[in-house]
């Protein structure tokens, strides 16, 4: 009779075949901008200058003051910049991790091995604080406030409702959910 291998304290591992897109690095990026300190201050700054500009932009319609094309175009154009960041950041990591070609993840009791045609290596769970789940990613963050270095495990590499369970329970089992 054929078994899973397990690990030794008898769960099963969950194994993960993927390559990663510019839309899984975009997701991871905005998933941890929305519970980092970080992720909350760039919102908020977002919001700040958007009410600024509408404020001058008031001032202006009542004819209190010229057109102030300098602050509502640069504060429009920060606003563009910290909206499209992740994007752009995740079609950089795709160009930089190319040569890497297929990814495999084995997740376990001891951490994530990870294997690509590049490199090898294993991180034990120590490394991660929590994780969060999004609709498309779980998503490991390092311990620190801001979860400077993070881990994808994209779902569509799951191939059955039971590994997804699996690797929930299994991250469950060693870290924080947020």
């Amino acid at each position: 009779m054929d078994t899973a291998p397990t690990t030794e304290t008898g769960s099963t591992p969950v194994v993960l075949d993927f390559t990663l897109t510019a839309a899984d690095y975009a997701g991871a990026l905005r998933t941890r901008r929305r519970i980092t300190p970080q992720g909350r201050f760039v919102r908020i700054s977002a919001v700040i200058m958007l009410a600024g500009s509408l404020l001058l932009l008031l001032l202006w319609a009542l004819g209190t003051m010229a057109f102030p094309l300098q602050a509502v175009g640069t504060a429009a154009l920060l606003c563009a910049v910290l909206h499209f960041q992740p994007e752009l950041t995740g079609r950089a990591m795709v160009k930089a991790t190319k040569g890497a070609g297929e990814t495999q993840v084995t997740v376990d009791d001891a951490g994530l091995l990870t294997v690509t045609q590049a490199a090898s290596g294993t991180v034990f769970w120590q490394r991660f604080g929590r994780y969060v789940e999004s609709e498309t990613a779980f998503v490991l963050l390092s311990p620190d406030r801001n979860g400077t270095c993070l881990s994808i495990l994209p779902k569509r590499a799951l191939t059955t409702v039971a590994d997804t369970d699996r690797l929930r329970a299994l991250l469950d089992s060693h870290l924080e959910r947020r």
